[in-house]
């Protein structure tokens, strides 16, 4: 290793390492060294790096090798993450450039099964002055008959996002780091969804996450991030968005009359029979139900007051959840199909799916792959 490559690869090394806000003490104590002085050696270029360092300083990064060794291939400056809800964004770095792993291994797989890899969903043609509230109205029902969502739109918008608008999705236990993220790059578009939230929070998540990949070009990092935690106007038109896309002017009223007594009034288990069909949280529901004016603010706070209103909800709701995949059918479809065709060798697909070579076959399985049925067979076109 020449004394140039040496300190080219232990400044991008360090330039990587500060990027995702890992201190030399912590990256060093993963590398299992007994002094935090050799990792710094390394990045100043004062001591060779042995191969099986690079490797596992790969997986701690999130980077193949191959970016390392290229030394001209530079860090990805424009692929910004937006956070939603994120309480420590320290952590957050390191789970960014997990997530911007992802991004690229899903774009690598779309390149080398010659599919289109950019995000379809148009933009809004709007400045930052045209956004209000009726506003977010009118565009959510502009989307929601666009993507023809249909009367349930929880229900078909993860599928139709990802199969029909090429809109990247991953899900993956975020801790304090956030309930979600959204990122526009070279790879195209891509939302991260926390996993460990209830079905009904990730479908909304989804949905809030959505109107900053439409309006990506129109709002800047700023706007969306306040330096005081409180929820910019920005997120809280996204939240605005969600309502309006997941529960349709047009519907929610029907169900909401169809379900009223003879007094004129509705049940607490009916209002959240109505949150389950739609797949929303019977919160947001309320809420919903406070713009379209079929309920009062003061009757919403009251109930959602009520111990026995949570516990109602509760009961309902404990078995209506469904676990999260780490990855997306279609990400684990591409993979598949990639090492069918002998694009990729069975580790490279080990690694797009973040196990072992031995957890492969059983991985797959759970998608509903057998690995060992793979054949040559072509079927010709009548």
């Amino acid at each position: 290793m020449s004394e140039n490559f040496k300190l080219k690869l232990g400044q991008k090394l360090k330039l990587v390492r500060e990027k995702l806000g890992l201190t030399l003490e912590k990256v060093a104590a993963k590398l299992e060294f007994e002094n935090y002085q050799t990792l710094s050696a390394i990045e100043n270029g004062l001591r060779n790096i042995k191969a099986e360092e690079l490797a596992r300083l790969s997986k701690i990064y999130f980077r193949d090798i191959t970016f390392f060794l290229n030394l001209d291939e530079e860090e990805e400056t424009n692929d910004l993450v937006f956070w939603r809800e994120c309480k420590n964004m320290g952590q957050a770095k390191e789970k960014e450039q997990e997530f911007r792993k992802y991004c690229y291994n899903y774009y690598e797989l779309e390149k080398k099964l010659g599919l289109p890899y950019q995000c379809k969903l148009n933009p809004l043609d709007l400045k930052a002055d045209d956004f209000d509230y009726g506003k977010i109205e009118e565009i959510a029902e502009q989307n929601l008959n666009l993507m023809q969502l249909g009367s349930r739109p929880a229900c078909s918008l993860r599928k139709i996002l990802e199969e029909k608008y090429n809109l990247k999705i991953l899900y993956y236990d975020l801790g304090n780091c956030g309930s979600a993220a959204s990122s526009v790059g070279n790879f195209g578009a891509a939302v991260l969804i926390n996993s460990s939230e209830p079905l009904w929070r990730r479908n909304f998540d989804l949905a809030h996450e959505l109107f900053h990949i439409l309006t990506w070009k129109i709002f800047r990092h700023d706007d969306v991030h306040t330096k005081d935690n409180e929820k910019s106007l920005v997120e809280k038109w996204a939240d605005a968005f969600a309502a309006s896309l997941l529960m349709p002017a047009t519907e929610i009223p029907k169900e909401f009359k169809a379900r009223l007594d003879q007094e004129g009034k509705i049940s607490l288990v009916d209002v959240i029979s109505i949150a389950k069909e739609f797949e929303v949280s019977t919160v947001a529901l309320m809420w919903r139900l406070v713009t379209l004016s079929l309920l009062s603010r003061n009757t919403v706070e009251k109930v959602l007051a009520l111990h026995e209103f949570v516990e109602i909800d509760r009961v309902e709701r404990i078995n209506h959840n469904k676990t999260a995949p780490d990855f997306s059918e279609k990400y684990v479809s591409l993979a598949f199909q990639a090492h069918a065709k002998d694009l990729i060798s069975k580790g490279k697909l080990a690694e797009f799916l973040n196990i072992t070579i031995g957890d492969v076959s059983k991985k797959l399985a759970g998608y509903g792959y057998c690995l060992e049925e793979i054949s040559d067979a072509k079927l010709t076109p009548a």
